[in-house]
């Protein structure tokens, strides 16, 4: 499918819908002289005068429902000058029946009932505020926009639970200090949602139709607040930190201390920013020995590299937030939404100049404006200078989002166009995607075409595998939203995908796969899988030379898989994936499989333990290229295997101890060694080189965090780690493990004090 036939394709597409949402709910807020002792008990006189939020309907699994009788909901809600205010009545008929397993602050999908509330001040479902209180009584706390959730997100504010006969209740003070919103006193949008965990049944506020992706847009209104002038938000976060480093019999005793500092400019922007810091007490990266020609792309764990950066998202390949390296000087961010819809993300960052590496800096910028219907249009540019090199890239991008009138559609442009300036040179590059896609109902589909020329390079700053693609693509999906006699819910989708060259369209490759997905009736859930590539791949990187001429022929092939997933409610809960593949060319075959249970002790402890092997039987794969210009391929057998021991010990809702444990195997068994000729096959040649591949990691996090006053924290972290690389294989994996130990192993055990200082509190 060509450029234009997709254009024709999408004007067929009618832009109307005839579906409808219920009515929204109003809550009319009242400002409050007397503020309510947050205790969860819900004894003070103000709830008495206050009228209730009640009548919520069922989201899943029966979707439109009311609730029972005997679990009735009722909200009742205020203000003052510094905070909002949420006393929450859940009747439950059977207290003790109520689930409250302990979990970490912001930690989801454990064994609680919880009650969440999603605020948007500025009522253009563009970013929600997202509040949530267990019933053990831990906080979690996210921002969710179009892009997705931003859960490193912290705000500090109060809450606190109380279980009695009747139910259980739940107080919440949120400061104004803590989100953003308009000086106009427009209506706020606003939803609640319970959840009731020994059911699996969730509730909210203002009836949501689960057939539509968009729950931002049902929300119901909150109204009445006014005269709140924006707060000064002024936060600093000084810490401390001391570590003990040790390796190979040699100690280092090295210590940090910086400050992350938050200020509000106005009532919509934060600045946001970072001397100094020190992140080395993030958890060890998942290693594995790369095979292919491009490089990893690790997790980002640095809350300041996560929290408040969900608008960079939507530029997709220009920023990776890891290119940022750990030597940094400083870092700043200004993220904001002005009355009109205008929002703005800045990012600067500087590193220190090194031996290796020059001084550089980073500088990410990103205008969205939203307008009707949740649509949105967004100018972003990153930018990174290398001062004693003088070299500068830029990439500049333009998204735009147009969803109709009842948001059941939405039609995607994207433009952007890389530069790469040198003092030979310019080198530019562009890359666009179109698509549309139905988000509504229970028959969807997704219609896209991607295209990256073969200059377009966003890498110094973003993160791109390979360019010189154009990508075409149909999904096509059925859902079943609500329970009938057989599921809670099913999903079918068919994603049909053709890839070819953007310079001289050379095909690359077909694929066609097929997913049947659902949740039994006992919360069993199972999901299957077929992938088929129906004809021979022509891999142009794999040969690691930018010479078109020199594709490598990949098998066609037929993948079938699946994963059961068992109810996590109980004690013991367990999943199970796997798959086969067959790669007719070279007799290429293999297979993965993952077992991963998990075991609730009580409602403190949780352990949680992952095994995964995949292996694969006469791959193929690229060795070296020689001083003859020959390019050097090995079929070869690989091996991966990894173990994982999580173990959580939560002492309260404030204190928590954690442990990973990981270790990974990757082996590489060459076979034969062969030449690529010019039709893409491999053709077995005389080469004797030493290519194996006995690659071993190991890596252990173990911390203790005690979270002693608001957004204050001390965390205590002993970190181990091996590493090692070797060309003799050994053929058992507790052997590997037992030689590993023989190697020098990194140790490090820190201490690091966070101390939380709001102004308006430091000045009372």
């Amino acid at each position: 499918m060509n450029i234009s036939t997709f254009l024709f394709i999408l004007m067929l597409i009618p832009f109307v819908s005839s579906a409808q949402f219920s009515e929204k709910k109003i809550y009319n807020i009242k400002r409050t002289q007397n503020s309510p002792k947050i205790d969860g008990k819900l004894e003070d006189n103000i709830w008495n005068n206050l009228d209730a939020a009640s009548n919520f309907s069922q989201i899943f699994p029966n979707n439109g429902e009311p609730e029972r009788e005997s679990q009735k909901t009722e909200v009742k809600i205020c203000y003052d000058n510094r905070n909002i205010y949420f006393g929450i009545m859940m009747f439950d008929n059977s207290p003790d029946s109520i689930l409250r397993e302990l979990s970490k602050r912001d930690e989801e999908n454990k064994n609680f009932d919880y009650f969440s509330i999603y605020i948007d001040p500025f009522n253009n479902n563009q970013v929600e505020y997202s509040f949530t209180v267990t019933s053990a009584g831990v906080q979690i706390d996210k921002k969710i926009s179009k892009i997705g959730d931003d859960k490193s997100w912290n705000a500090v504010w109060k809450s606190d639970i109380n279980i009695d006969k009747n139910g259980w209740s739940l107080e919440i003070s949120i400061p104004f200090s803590q989100i953003r919103f308009p000086d106009d006193n427009k209506e706020w949008s606003l939803n609640m949602e319970r959840s009731i965990r020994r059911y699996r049944e969730k509730y909210s506020w203002n009836p949501i139709n689960n057939e539509y992706a968009n729950f931002g847009i049902q929300a119901g209104l909150l109204s009445g607040i006014e005269y709140i002038n924006s707060p000064l938000r002024l936060s600093m976060m000084p810490y401390t930190s001391i570590y003990l480093n040790m390796y190979n019999n040699e100690y280092t005793l090295p210590y940090n201390y910086g400050i992350d500092l938050k200020y509000g400019i106005n009532n919509s922007f934060t600045l946001d920013m970072t001397l100094i810091p020190d992140f080395a007490q993030v958890s060890s990266d998942a290693m594995v020995y790369n095979l292919s020609p491009f490089e990893i792309k690790y997790e980002e764990k640095r809350q300041f590299f996560n929290e408040g950066t969900e608008l960079f998202n939507k530029g997709k390949d220009m920023f990776y937030s890891r290119r940022l390296q750990d030597d940094l000087l400083n870092a700043s961010k200004i993220t904001g939404r002005t009355n009109k819809g205008l929002g703005v993300a800045i990012l600067n960052a500087i590193t220190n100049k090194t031996e290796q590496d020059p001084l550089i800096n980073y500088n990410v910028m990103i205008f969205d404006k939203s307008f009707g219907n949740s649509s949105s249009i967004s100018l972003m540019n990153t930018n990174v200078y290398k001062k004693d090199t003088l070299g500068i890239a830029n990439v500049t991008g333009i998204f735009t989002q147009i969803n109709n009138k009842n948001n059941t559609h939405s039609y995607i442009l994207e433009t952007k166009m890389s530069q790469e300036f040198t003092a030979e040179n310019l080198i530019k590059g562009f890359s666009g995607m179109l698509g549309v896609k139905k988000t509504s109902g229970n028959y969807q589909y997704n219609l896209y075409s991607l295209l990256k020329d073969d200059k377009y390079n966003p890498n110094e700053l973003g993160f791109l595998y390979s360019n010189n693609e154009i990508t075409n693509g149909i999904n096509l999906s059925y859902h079943q939203f609500n329970e009938n006699k057989k599921f809670i819910n099913l999903s079918n989708e068919l994603e049909i995908e053709h890839q070819t060259l953007f310079t001289d369209q050379k095909f690359v490759d077909l694929k066609i796969e097929l997913e049947t997905k659902f949740t039994l009736k006992n919360y069993t859930t199972i999901s299957m899988r077929t992938t088929l590539n129906p004809y021979e791949k022509n891999d142009f990187y794999e040969a690691r030379t930018d010479d078109i001429q020199k594709p490598v022929k990949r098998s066609k092939s037929i993948y079938f898989g699946g994963w059961i997933s068992t109810d996590y409610r109980k004690k013991v809960a367990i999943d199970i994936s796997g798959g086969v593949n067959m790669k007719p060319l070279y007799e290429g075959y293999g297979y993965r499989w993952r077992l991963s249970p998990r075991y609730r002790i009580n409602d403190k402890i949780s352990l949680h333990y992952v095994l995964s092997i995949r292996k694969q039987y006469n791959d193929i794969g690229f060795v070296r290229f020689d001083s003859t210009s020959n390019y050097i391929f090995a079929t070869r057998n690989t091996n991966m295997i990894t173990n994982v021991i999580n173990g959580n010990y939560i002492i309260n809702d404030k204190i928590s101890l954690n442990a990973k444990l990981r270790y990974h195997i990757d082996q590489i068994k060459n076979l034969t060694f062969n030449d690529l000729n010019k039709d893409g096959y491999l053709y077995q040649n005389n080469y004797n080189g030493e290519h194996n591949v006995n690659y071993t990691t190991w890596t252990s996090d173990i911390s203790l965090n005690w979270r002693f006053a608001p957004g204050s924290q001390i965390s205590i972290v002993w970190k181990n780690g091996i590493d090692n690389q070797s060309n003799q294989l050994i053929n058992h994996w507790i052997s590997n493990l037992q030689e590993s130990f023989n190697l020098a192993q990194e140790n490090s055990l820190s201490l690091k004090v966070i101390y939380y200082l709001d102004y308006l509190y430091l000045r009372k």
